[in-house]
């Protein structure tokens, strides 16, 4: 009676495991064809604005895209950094990203 049980909990939990198992692999084939080629692209990523920051009047200011005029001034004075990052932000050090930006504002302002 014992070895009876024993394989009836042993035959349910392989069942409950090979029923997991397939809905895992079908949720990931599923998801898999979202970027499948031809498919529509968002707009919303297609409209993605990228950043720049560069010295501005003595600061580092942030321009997003192409624009001439800083989109936000900081208050960190160019001054106070090394020759290397003074360098860099006269020809402009580019963010593809909004938290990649704020990562840069950080490691400048520290």
């Amino acid at each position: 009676m014992k070895n009876t049980l024993k394989k009836l909990t042993l035959c349910v939990f392989v069942l409950a495991a090979v029923i997991m198992s397939s809905a895992a692999v079908k949720s990931i084939s599923d998801t898999g064809d979202n970027n499948a080629p031809g498919q529509n692209v968002s707009l919303a990523a297609a409209n993605k604005t990228s950043y720049c920051l560069r010295d501005w009047q003595g600061y580092i200011a942030v321009f997003e895209g192409d624009k001439e005029t800083p989109a936000t001034m900081t208050d960190i004075p160019t001054e106070t950094l090394n020759k290397v990052d003074r360098e860099k932000l006269k020809s402009g050090i580019e963010a593809a990203t909004r938290e990649e930006l704020l990562s840069l504002l950080e490691d400048f302002s520290s």
